[in-house]
């Protein structure tokens, strides 16, 4: 099926499905942990008590609480230990900005290769296009225009690589839209949770 496209719609069709491989090859990577990472933080409801073991210093037990796995889990144990070691507000501020600066780059590496290639593949499929109806043209200042089905034939496969550019691209973008939003959602988590660490450094700092 996809060798008689290739066949049919030239040498562009072959930049098409190769980078539409690579394209859903990385989506399902970046896929996999971020999934899973929403998974985990459909609910936050350890913050409330972490926070009450930290104000009773119970620092161990606080990170036992701790959401299993990811950025989130980092920021906690990252804020836990400034807070044991009780550093100034601003140095544990600084402290969890770099850890989510460092988390949102590794969430997000990727994302822009794969909304290159979909954005890509309709201008491949459009380069498809206008070489094939440039090769129509040529055979019709050649041979004329007599055979109207042949030439018919000939448009026709010269618009299939637009047709195919546009198929691919479709699901690629949609589906990098969705991982986007997804990602979007962790980084309010993380503000969310870096907010609240703070928080309760300031209410420690207060009853001592």
């Amino acid at each position: 099926m996809i060798l008689e496209l290739i066949e049919r719609g030239g040498p562009v069709m072959w930049g098409l499905f190769l980078g539409a491989l690579l394209a859903f090859s990385l989506l399902i990577i970046k896929a996999i942990p971020i999934v899973k990472l929403m998974f985990h933080y459909r609910r936050l409801d350890q913050l409330d008590e972490i926070a009450e073991l930290l104000k009773l210093k119970k620092f161990a037990e606080a990170k036992s609480c701790c959401l299993p796995g990811g950025p989130l889990q980092k920021l906690i144990d990252k804020g836990i230990d400034c807070i044991e070691s009780d550093y100034s507000l601003e140095s544990i501020q600084d402290r969890l900005e770099m850890i989510y600066d460092d988390e949102i780059h590794r969430l997000e590496s990727g994302m822009s290769v794969i909304l290159i290639l979909g954005e890509m593949m309709p201008m491949l499929g459009l380069l498809g296009t206008v070489a094939g109806m440039i090769h129509v043209f040529e055979a019709i200042s050649a041979y004329g225009t007599s055979d109207a089905q042949a030439l018919a034939a000939g448009i026709s496969e010269a618009l299939l690589t637009t047709e195919t550019g546009l198929v691919l691209a479709i699901p690629i973008l949609f589906f990098y839209t969705l991982l986007t939003n997804q990602i979007d959602t962790i980084a309010k988590h993380m503000r969310y949770v870096g907010g609240f660490m703070t928080t309760v450094k300031r209410t420690i700092a207060k009853d001592v």
